[in-house]
């Protein structure tokens, strides 16, 4: 298992080998209202992102990251957008309001982290059990790479949370070189 330091600790590093579609403008998702489908956000033509390629379902890496963790038995999973203003989206591609039990973890985040998001982790997910999964995505072959404000997030969740967080950072791309 490889690992990789975040925060104060060192945590799994999950590889995905997915394929990336075709650069395309980015979906403002910050501008989503809860109900509203993320397909249905502007899209951006000064902004690109890339996006997860899974069997010809073009979305953003967080939803599929979600649904793994739906899959592995989570009750809920979504992830999240703090570019422009605070948004959760659901595995669906669903803009989700901000209450229940992620609402409930959001406000103990936020309040632990000097009312800041700031480092939050692209996806979250809540077990039955009371553990939490936080997800950072990365791409290996950029200059894509954990920043400080992320470091001092993860070691607040390690603070709130303790030994029900399961924090991980999850490479997806092409995890081979061309060629």
């Amino acid at each position: 298992m490889r690992t990789i330091r975040y925060g104060n600790a060192e945590v799994r590093l999950i590889e995905r080998d997915w394929d990336v579609a075709d650069r395309a403008n980015y979906r403002m998702t910050y501008r989503l209202t809860p109900g509203e489908h993320w397909r249905d956000a502007p899209e951006s033509d000064g902004q690109f992102e890339y996006y997860v390629n899974l069997d010809g379902e073009v979305m953003p890496v967080g939803v599929a990251i979600a649904r793994e963790l739906l899959a592995e038995g989570a009750d809920w999973a979504c992830f999240t957008e703090l570019w422009g203003k605070f948004v959760i989206v659901g595995a669906d591609l669903i803009c989700q309001p901000l209450a229940g039990p992620v609402g409930e973890l959001i406000d103990q985040l936020r309040a632990a982290n000097g009312d800041r998001l700031g480092g939050l982790p692209d996806v979250l997910a809540g077990f039955p059990d009371g553990q939490i999964a936080m997800r950072e995505a990365k791409t290996p072959r950029s200059a894509d790479r954990l920043r400080a404000n992320q470091h001092r997030f993860a070691d607040v969740a390690r603070m709130v949370l303790g030994d029900r967080l399961d924090l991980a950072v999850v490479e997806w791309g092409p995890l081979t070189s061309p060629g």
